[in-house]
């Protein structure tokens, strides 16, 4: 990875794209000095890149990673891609960690987040939680509608300005505190997981009927142009256009749930159900504001 003495590179996996703007903002924030000099910034977005290839950082830069939350933890995509960074033994790499998460909770994400950064050779000095509108959210159930907001991206500007800062002391590397827990939390089943054992409504002798199915994945609608959109978008190659048979089809194994194919679907032909939309909607619906870690 090229870059010149001083840069900030942006690492990001980021599928809807939220995760990718609060670290940009953040680089934008610490790349104007008092004085008016800026450094140059550099962004590496891993979210549609699935080579194997290393990601090489050089010494005399600074690194911004960004990645969502996906149900407490840092998501498991995110960390697979992350781990492509190596960095070359003796060069010391000032990181800067963000996460963004859709208004419930980032739990231990960004504790995972720093010990991977660690893992891999980088040398944290900051850490921040933002907000991000929710995967699940749509317009009849918003959940985070719209953010990363203004206020949100002054905000990552005003922590990458506190970081610049923070980098400038003698105490820049010091062991600082982050919200979260070790051991993490377990990993949690999609939402979208047919498997659980939900309750359904009472059959009348005392035993539950089994919960509808939700489906385990985002469908497509009748009528569907087929303007492949939603493959394009898809960070893991989960969908495949079949049009032979005018179909759209997603690979429930390759699939993150991440909607970004619902979100880029213009003609609103892309769909993802699941009753974890209405709960987060009536439970996390009060504006939550962003935590920084110095």
């Amino acid at each position: 990875m090229d870059t010149t003495d001083n840069a900030i590179t942006v690492i990001c996996f980021s599928p809807t794209h939220n995760s990718r703007k609060i670290a940009e903002a953040v680089a934008a924030g610490m790349s104007t000095s008092p004085a008016g000099a800026t450094v140059p910034i550099r962004v590496l977005d891993l979210t549609l890149d699935r080579k194997d290839t290393q990601v090489i950082p050089e010494a005399d830069g600074t690194i911004i990673l960004g990645a969502p939350v996906y149900a407490g933890r840092l998501a498991p995509e995110a960390v697979r891609r992350l781990r492509r960074i190596q960095v070359p033994r003796g060069i010391i790499v000032p990181t800067v960690l963000t996460v963004t998460y859709g208004n419930r909770d980032y739990e231990d994400a960004l504790v995972e987040m720093y010990d991977l950064a660690v893992e891999l050779g980088l040398s944290p000095i900051a850490a921040g939680a933002f907000i991000g509108e929710h995967s699940y959210s749509t317009p009849a159930l918003p959940i985070a509608e719209g953010r990363p907001d203004s206020l949100d991206l002054a905000d990552a500007r005003i922590f990458g300005g506190q970081c610049r800062r923070k980098l400038e002391t003698s105490g820049a590397f010091a062991p600082f505190h982050i919200k979260g827990n070790r051991p993490y939390k377990e990993p949690s089943r999609p939402a979208s997981d047919t498997s659980r054992k939900e309750p359904g409504p009472s059959t009348g002798n005392g035993h539950a009927k089994p919960a509808p199915a939700v489906p385990s994945v985002p469908v497509t609608a009748d009528g569907c142009p087929l303007c492949g959109e939603c493959a394009q978008a898809c960070p893991t190659g989960a969908i495949t256009l079949d049009l032979q048979a005018r179909k759209v089809l997603t690979d429930p194994v390759l699939c993150i749930r991440c909607c970004a194919c619902v979100k880029v679907c213009e003609a609103g032909m892309r769909t993802f159900s699941t009753p974890f939309a209405a709960i987060l909607h009536e439970k996390c619906s009060a504006r939550r504001d962003p935590e920084i870690f110095l």
